[in-house]
């Protein structure tokens, strides 16, 4: 056998030892993630079509991936820390556990998801995710407000501080706090939607520094909780209101 097929075995083997022990450490934090299945549905405010930010609707193809199946927790960001020498978030604070983690910036972000092996998710992938994918729904879980506080954890029914993930019912694909509890951080910089045929308008900042975050928090109104809700902030900001989810493409 050559130098060189026992160096690539090697490497072979090595690299699955190392995706083993990922996975399992990632259990022992609770962390899961849920694979999706590609397909097609309508991006933007089909509902009321009075949000000029997520106008103008356009039909999205999207590929098969996986994110995770709850908003990542304080747990999990403790053990992300541990291991990287990155700073945690509100150190003398007790009650830690599944609360979603909160208070960090996009690259914080960002920087826990390709630890894990992922990354942030796009703004389509968690649009689907969140909508149901071609079942299109407003809320992540339903179409019905009376049935929302089910469902989102928002200003009505809140408190002024994250809560432990999956208190509340989980959607169609089965994730959790979809809306509220804690916004979510997106991949993408911030943009205008293009007119069909056009390219997308970039928001004219320095560097292209205004990012996105969906979903709204503890602390939202309910309209900002709907399926089609944008929102963009500075990257370089941490908001108690805004944490993470994390997604990941098939291999």
């Amino acid at each position: 056998m050559s130098r060189l097929i026992v160096f690539l075995l090697v490497v072979f083997l090595w690299s699955g030892c190392a995706s083993s022990k990922l996975t399992t450490e990632l259990k022992s934090v609770g962390f899961e993630w849920v694979r999706l299945p590609g397909g097609s549905f309508t991006m933007g405010d089909v509902y009321f079509d009075d949000n000029p930010d997520a106008q103008p609707v356009h039909p999205v193809q999207v590929a098969p991936f996986f994110i995770s199946k709850y908003e990542s927790t304080m747990d999990q960001y403790d053990w992300f820390t541990e291991k990287s020498g990155r700073a945690t978030v509100f150190p003398e604070q007790e009650q830690r556990g599944r609360r979603a983690v909160n208070q960090i910036n996009w690259s914080d972000a960002a920087a826990f998801c390709a630890f894990i092996g992922g990354r942030l998710p796009s703004e389509v992938e968690w649009e689907y995710a969140a909508s149901g994918g071609s079942l299109k729904q407003m809320y992540p879980g339903t179409n019905e407000e009376e049935e929302v506080r089910d469902y989102v954890r928002y200003i009505e029914n809140s408190i002024a501080d994250v809560f432990p993930v999956a208190t509340k019912k989980p959607n169609v694909f089965g994730l959790f706090d979809m809306g509220g509890n804690v916004a979510e951080w997106i991949g993408s910089f911030y943009e205008y939607y293009p007119t069909p045929g056009e390219e997308p308008v970039i928001f004219d900042l320095e560097n292209r520094e205004l990012r996105i975050v969906r979903g709204g928090g503890y602390s939202a109104d309910l309209s900002i909780t709907r399926t089609y809700w944008r929102a963009g902030t500075l990257g370089r900001v941490a908001a108690p209101g805004v944490g993470v989810r994390c997604a990941k493409d098939l291999k």
